[in-house]
């Protein structure tokens, strides 16, 4: 009776370890996966809620998460739209109910930065551009968006692009664009 006893403890206490080392692998496996996640990751969880963001120039947008991509997202605020680029976030403010991360977060990733401006080239949307500090880099239609830089053809406000209406072209590296807004 005793050493059924005995075993039966010792059997109990190499079962318990056996928990507790499963335990400790799961444990390490999910700060494993956590230091996979970047921060657009997260961001892909809000997609259709309310955020806010602080810029370096210490301009704050508010309004609706739309798209997440390879550092950008795009946030509607009433009728504009902003295509807000990685370099000029300062913080972003989530809601604490939707803080999850979206499984499929890794598809989103593939969505680039540059195929977020070509879509704006391609709808030849006027747009208004903004330096990561804040300066006003220019307005008009985006005729180009390449590897790393955005072409912009300066016309006036209330018109379309045509040729004779240009007054200038800035190339723009992506590096140095906080925010391009859009009404939509």
């Amino acid at each position: 009776m005793r050493w059924e006893s005995l075993f039966a403890d010792l059997e109990s206490q190499l079962n318990a370890a056996r928990a507790r080392e499963r335990t400790v692998e799961i444990q390490e496996m999910v700060r494993i996966e956590r230091s996979q996640l970047r921060l657009w990751d997260h961001l892909a969880g809000q997609t259709g809620g309310h955020i806010a963001l602080d810029l370096l120039s210490g301009q704050r947008l508010r309004g609706v998460l739309v798209h997440v991509g390879v550092n950008w997202l795009s946030l509607l605020e009433g009728t504009a739209e902003y295509l807000v680029l990685a370099a000029g976030v300062r913080s972003i403010e989530v809601a604490a109910q939707r803080a999850a991360v979206v499984e499929d977060a890794i598809v989103r990733r593939r969505v680039s930065q540059g195929a977020a401006l070509r879509s704006l080239v391609r709808d030849r949307a006027r747009v208004t551009v903004w330096a990561v500090d804040g300066v006003l880099l220019g307005s008009g239609t985006l005729d180009h968006a390449g590897a790393d830089h955005i072409r912009l053809a300066r016309h006036p406000a209330d018109g379309y692009r045509r040729s004779a209406d240009v007054k200038s072209v800035v190339l723009l590296p992506f590096g140095s664009i906080a925010v391009l807004r859009h009404e939509a």
